[in-house]
């Protein structure tokens, strides 16, 4: 089973928490939950925190590599937080994580959290 939650109030990026088996029947959703959250709200910034997603596939990597482009189109930023185990493996293994763990560009203000999700 794979879940999306939104959370981010006040002057706090909003995040998506993302839980379950990310992978190619689910990609669609994850695009259109960074739609709408695009759409709802004026933040420079969001998080897509992958703490408890445990699997993705290469479907969902072009899916995230996507997402990134439609945010950074928008002159917004997409950043992934979080990723453990095989997913984090994944990720550094197609050279994503080196691009959507951190910022394309240092921004101004505070980034909280850590690049690696500690």
């Amino acid at each position: 089973m794979f879940t999306i939650r939104s959370s981010g109030v006040g002057l706090a990026p909003r995040t998506l928490h993302l839980s379950g088996e990310l992978d190619m029947a689910f990609s669609g959703h994850l695009r259109e939950a960074v739609e709408r959250t695009l759409a709802s709200s004026a933040r420079q910034w969001l998080i897509v925190d992958l703490r408890d997603t445990t699997l993705i596939d290469s479907g969902a990597v072009k899916e995230l590599v996507d997402v990134h482009r439609l945010a950074a189109q928008q002159g917004r930023v997409l950043v992934l937080r979080n990723a453990r185990g095989i997913v984090a493996e994944v990720l550094r293994i197609t050279g994503v994580a080196a691009t959507l763990e951190r910022p394309a560009t240092r921004p101004a203000g505070t980034i909280y959290g850590s690049l690696n999700g500690s």
